[in-house]
């Protein structure tokens, strides 16, 4: 046993009392994470139990708790958090299970898990949004997008943009956050992928790492689950679910035309957060030391360069992409297997 399970087992022994159960029988470190924190499931003589540690100076695991008590009074399925110690950085939370959708997913069940997934979006963009929240104005949006040129092109390729391949980055940044920020402001998970939802034993779906919860772009979290790096969708089923995603909305969106601008406003909030991707999960190879998700950055890249040719203004950075940067992430990836 490591010294961090030691420390964590040590902790949850010394609050046994308050927990629904008499005695630890195991702890277990689960998956990997594309986080700083770190999961264990605890096996007690009851039931089983997820615990939690990360660096107590990031203060992760406090917003974590305060989000999760806010979304279960608006009837959303997270986690419960039972126990916590925030100077320490320790918390005990229910367990979802281990059925991931991403990993659950067929050709036989996809449309019910697909439409389950978007009825959840509907569900978290109708709650009021959370008092102290972050807003995704345009400076956040192009902050986040920084990430592609700090952490993917400058840290993972080692890419030295020419003056006119900075103003081609620079204008895609500026085109794509205007387009985003003329959307419905709306709550936002900002992450809402397959592999943050689980498949609950009542066959209602949880939904896990819900701390970035934001204010941004209604098509945000939708584009997630949409466009999900583990589960592209041909055209056809695009379409279909993007149509699903009209038969719920409310008046909340009174006046927007949603039947024009849906496939437009679904691409832009895409093209973000697939740049966001890029640079993050570069980050979390070079910085974090966590290599896991390094293949992702093929179909994460395959997203935007499909989609932009789509649009005129955004050309020229497709170009860029295809002739510049494929080549190179696939030289680069090819030398660290």
């Amino acid at each position: 046993m490591g010294s961090q399970e030691k420390e964590l087992l040590d902790w949850i022994n010394s609050i046994i009392e308050t927990l629904d159960c008499n005695e630890v029988i195991s702890i277990v470190p689960l998956r990997e994470q594309a986080s700083l924190r770190s999961y264990f499931r605890l096996e007690t003589d009851i039931d089983t139990k997820v615990a939690v540690f990360s660096d107590p100076r990031t203060g992760i695991n406090r917003i974590f708790n305060n989000l999760s008590s806010s979304l279960l009074r608006s009837e959303i399925n997270v986690p419960k958090v039972e126990a916590f110690d925030h100077k320490r950085g320790f918390m005990i939370m229910e367990d979802f299970g281990d059925k991931v959708l991403q990993l659950e997913m067929n050709p036989e069940n996809e449309k019910k898990f697909y439409e389950s997934a978007i009825d959840q979006v509907h569900l978290i963009q109708k709650i009021n949004p959370l008092h102290g929240l972050k807003r995704l104005t345009i400076s956040a949006l192009k902050d986040q997008m920084n990430l592609f040129e700090e952490w993917f092109l400058t840290g993972l390729l080692d890419y030295k943009c020419s003056s006119e391949e900075k103003r081609i980055i620079l204008d895609a940044y500026e085109s794509i956050s205007k387009e985003c920020a003329n959307q419905p402001y709306v709550l936002c998970h900002f992450d809402f992928e397959f592999r943050n939802l689980m498949l609950l034993d009542d066959n209602k779906l949880g939904i896990l790492d819900f701390q970035d919860l934001c204010i941004g772009p209604y098509a945000l979290d939708l584009v997630s689950i949409l466009k999900d790096i583990e589960n592209p969708l041909k055209e056809e089923e695009l379409l279909r679910y993007s149509k699903y995603f009209l038969k719920d909305i409310t008046d909340q969106y009174e006046g927007y035309p949603f039947k024009e601008k849906l496939k437009r406003d679904i691409d832009y909030a895409g093209f973000q957060r697939q740049l966001r991707i890029l640079g993050t999960l570069s980050r979390l190879h070079i910085r974090d030391k966590k290599s896991f998700r390094l293949l992702d950055l093929i179909q994460t890249l395959k997203f935007l360069t499909e989609y932009l040719i789509e649009y005129e203004e955004m050309i020229d950075f497709q170009n860029f992409l295809v002739e510049q940067v494929e080549p190179k992430l696939q030289e680069v990836l090819e030398a660290i297997e």
